[in-house]
């Protein structure tokens, strides 16, 4: 095996035991996050799975759920395959209507900061998250359900899934 032939190879064994420990990250904070009020107060579960794969990529795993007095918690993790690791994201939200979107804020991105990037971003990164209304599954590009910086190109993807009550409907 050639010279080129054996860093092509470091760098796709680098990349999978990454998206192993993201993979294993996200199993261990699913299980340990079973505390958050996805019970009969929730009116919206909310997961979203953002992901840009390749070299430079990274992803984004939360689990909300959005309570009627407008308040809400979150749980999952975020990670930046250009050097940056993983990091555990959870916290308190607040929501609100905005014409047939659910919009959150208070979401932190704690790994985001610290991927390589052309500037610098203090740590966390605050994101929104605007969600469909209506009960369902969802795609898109990896910015349709949640804002980046600017600089941060659209190469990836999204599932988003808005649980609570018959697809279709709304609270």
């Amino acid at each position: 095996m050639g010279e080129k032939a054996g860093r092509k190879m470091k760098r796709k064994l680098v990349s999978l035991v990454v998206d192993v420990a993201a993979a294993v990250l996200v199993s261990a904070i699913s299980a340990t996050s079973a505390s958050a009020d996805y019970g009969g107060r929730a009116i919206y579960q909310i997961e979203l799975s953002v992901n840009t794969p390749g070299r430079d990529g990274g992803g984004v795993w939360l689990w909300i759920a959005l309570k009627p007095d407008f308040t809400g918690d979150y749980a999952g993790s975020d990670c930046g395959h250009g050097g940056a690791g993983t990091a555990s994201d959870k916290g308190d939200v607040t929501w609100h209507y905005s014409g047939d979107s659910v919009v959150i804020d208070g979401v932190a991105l704690n790994a985001l900061p610290n991927a390589v990037f052309p500037v610098f971003i203090p740590p966390p990164y605050m994101t929104i998250i605007t969600v469909p209304r209506a009960y369902g599954h969802y795609t898109g590009n990896d910015h349709a359900f949640m804002t980046f910086p600017p600089f941060i190109p659209v190469a990836g993807f999204s599932q988003l899934q808005v649980g609570g009550g018959p697809n279709g409907t709304t609270p």
